[in-house]
């Protein structure tokens, strides 16, 4: 009886020891910056695709959804909810944090372009999915993944709309990155920066001309957008 109840104290000790097991944090930041090719990227300005096309933006916006980090003995950490609306806010760059990250070594992180078509045919408001950022169609269900307004001249000298609205499961991509040394995250937390090619969008494998079309919503050339962001479109730097 007696070594019954020193062997059920000590499986409560042993117990109360795991659960006030605490778990050391600190946070993480992204840096995202806006490029056409090498230079920075601004609103209003004009650039050439691989087309040959000049043209300008005047809003780009692209979502970074379900975020995860692999440490370096290959458990994955996955960040729920996490969609994350990027533009160019401040120049070229946008910045957001992952508040807490348990300290550790990391591998590779992976995201996606996109969002997942159970959240994307839902009415759910997570993150950044509110619909007061004009990212959600207003006559059928989803969001645009990928949304950029601007214009061109065409070969007549006539200014013309570009519309980049891109959505749909097909052009959902999810995206990975294995970084060169490990990602050490500790108690002041750390930082990763990425780059988003504008120009990459029309090129690669698919060169995307104005002049034939310049409106991508909901049809095939839309789809060969998605096709030249799935790779090089974002890229990890240093």
């Amino acid at each position: 009886m007696k070594i019954s109840k020193l062997l059920f104290a000590l499986l409560a000790v042993i117990s109360l020891s795991c659960t006030d097991e605490t778990i050391e944090g600190g946070p993480l930041e992204f840096n995202f910056f806006h490029k056409a090719g090498s230079e920075d990227f601004q609103y209003n300005t004009v650039y050439q695709n691989a087309a040959g096309n000049e043209f300008s933006l005047r809003l780009w916006r692209t979502y970074i959804t379900e975020i995860q980090l692999v440490d370096t003995e290959g458990s994955i950490t996955a960040f729920t909810p996490s969609y994350h609306l990027i533009e160019p806010k401040e120049g070229n760059k946008f910045t957001f944090s992952l508040p807490f990250v348990k300290q550790d070594e990391y591998a590779a992180i992976n995201f996606n372009i996109g969002i997942r078509e159970d959240t994307n045919l839902s009415e759910s408001t997570s993150g950044d999915l509110d619909p007061s950022n004009n990212m959600a169609w207003n006559w059928t269900t989803g969001y645009k993944f990928i949304r950029m307004d601007g214009e061109f001249e065409d070969n007549a000298g006539n200014r013309r709309g570009v519309v980049v609205h891109i959505g749909t499961e097909n052009n959902f991509k999810p995206q990975s990155f294995t970084f060169q040394t490990p990602l050490v995250v500790n108690a002041s937390g750390a930082e990763l920066n990425f780059e988003l090619d504008l120009l990459e969008a029309f090129q690669n494998p698919n060169t995307i001309d104005f002049e034939q079309l310049s409106d991508f919503q909901f049809n095939n050339e839309a789809d060969l957008i998605g096709e030249n962001y799935a790779e090089g479109f974002i890229k990890l730097a240093d």
